[in-house]
């Protein structure tokens, strides 16, 4: 499980990974901010901005950062109790907060299924309706070790060694053998990893950084969000893991 005094927690999704021309990668990301110890505050911040050249991360205060509003967030305590986290706009991120009363794990969820169908044709089979997650962990002494999984989709991360073991999960049980997980390291070159027979998976930094674990999943039951009809429903969960 990552722990970190400060843990740069998930990107929801990329919404361009790679524009040729700009060489940038625009998303939105979540940072967890705190001390990691017991009745001290923490703060969750969403931004939205891009990766330049030198794979730095800047914030950026456009339409898309004013979407934010569209995400709810959710916190799962280290007793496994959900409050809801409400997010008051800043001048460059959104933050909710919450103070952590015992040792344990405290997971983070956010989803935006507000978001509208990609039009991507005048054919309605070719749109696509997207959902999507963000979830992160903050840690306080000691992991829990009796919480389950996140509903819909999650993924959660085991340390050892300096090795990683991923565990995707769709609708609280463990993705099946096979299913892809991209990972993009701090300079967004991308590698596809299977989930094994064990349902799980693995991977190894080797730089220091932002790494975003995604899972996909498409639902191809049809229907019409905001008077627009959709073909399939394409789910994705983000986690995003910070080597120092």
């Amino acid at each position: 499980m990552y722990t970190k005094r400060t843990a740069f927690s998930l990107l929801l999704f990329f919404t361009v990974f790679f524009f040729p021309q700009l060489t940038k990668a625009s998303a939105y990301w979540m940072e967890i901010h705190g001390s990691g110890k017991i009745k001290e505050q923490v703060k969750i911040q969403v931004c939205y901005g891009f990766i330049d050249e030198l794979s730095e991360r800047h914030r950026t205060t456009g339409p898309e950062f004013q979407r934010i509003k569209d995400f709810n967030f959710f916190l799962y305590t280290a007793k496994g109790e959900k409050v809801k986290i409400e997010l008051q706009r800043k001048e460059d991120h959104w933050e909710g907060t919450f103070i952590p009363h015992q040792e344990g794990t405290y997971r983070i969820l956010g989803m935006n299924d507000q978001q509208p169908v990609l039009v991507r044709s005048q054919n309605p089979q070719d749109n696509v309706r997207p959902i999507d997650f963000m979830c992160g962990a903050y840690q306080v002494g000691i992991p829990s070790n009796n919480n389950p999984p996140l509903p819909l989709m999650d993924i959660r991360l085991f340390e050892k060694n300096g090795i990683y073991t991923i565990f995707p999960y769709r609708n609280m049980k463990p993705a099946e053998k096979g299913t892809l997980l991209r990972i993009f390291n701090p300079e967004n070159w991308e590698k596809n990893i299977p989930v094994n027979e064990n349902n799980k998976a693995f991977f190894k930094p080797t730089m220091s950084g932002l790494y975003v674990i995604r899972q996909d999943w498409q639902d191809n039951t049809p229907g019409i969000f905001q008077g627009t009809p959709y073909a399939k429903i394409r789910y994705r969960n983000n986690y995003c893991l910070w080597i120092n």
